[in-house]
């Protein structure tokens, strides 16, 4: 059972006055919109949240990911009408805090190894190669989404030194960021504005089709 997403940078709903259509016929009509607009690097998965508690129903949401961004998307009956909605997220990395203790240990008791085997100046030479190496091979393999890279992300030390090197926030990451958002809700919008029009149905207002950000600047990955 998937959890809602806690940093949620965008969100957008609205409610279809009188039109009807199944939640499954709306998600595979989005699929293939967003398959025509071919977005890189995204995935595509049906996740269920809870609607409430734990004894509550289920709701099924289009999942569509892209790098750390999650687009969660809903089409459901609502009364005589039918409602839309979706939520750009960016996954958060966690690790249990007795794992990162853990893995302090483990890096000192790394650290003392090498530097007792080769020595204070050739040992830290060793120790960067090594981190530098194996973030890269990380970067590289979470680049071509063969690993989540979230676990070393959520690492002390190295976590932080890893957003360094290879994923901090730059004007190419923000602007990639907004096309992902745009291209997601432009697909939304294209669905809905073909199913409406087929039914002979008034179409959104400008106003209605404009998502509500959150501090998007600030999230670059």
């Amino acid at each position: 059972m998937a959890q809602a997403q806690d940093d949620v940078l965008s969100h957008w709903s609205t409610l279809i006055e009188n039109f009807q259509t199944s939640p499954l016929a709306f998600s595979q009509a989005v699929e293939e919109a967003l398959a025509r607009r071919q977005v890189p690097q995204t995935q595509n998965t049906r996740v269920d949240y809870r609607e409430a508690g734990v004894l509550s129903a289920n709701r099924e949401y289009l999942h569509v990911t892209r790098e750390k961004l999650v687009f969660d998307i809903c089409g459901a009956p609502f009364g005589t009408g039918f409602f839309v909605s979706w939520w750009l997220a960016e996954e958060r990395p966690h690790l249990n805090p007795l794992l990162k203790i853990l893995v302090i240990f483990g890096m000192l008791g790394v650290t003392g190894a090498i530097l007792s085997q080769l020595g204070s100046v050739l040992g830290l030479i060793v120790l960067a190669l090594l981190v530098f190496g194996g973030l890269a091979v990380v970067n590289t393999m979470a680049t071509n989404g063969d690993f989540n890279d979230n676990i070393v992300r959520a690492l002390p030390i190295l976590g932080p030194l890893y957003v360094w090197l290879f994923t901090p926030s730059t004007y190419y990451r923000i602007d990639t960021m907004q096309m992902f958002q745009k291209a997601v809700h432009n697909s939304v919008l294209e669905v809905i504005d073909t199913m409406t029009a087929d039914k002979g149905i008034r179409a959104l207002s400008e106003s209605d089709r404009k998502p509500i950000m959150r501090e998007f600047y600030a999230k670059g990955r």
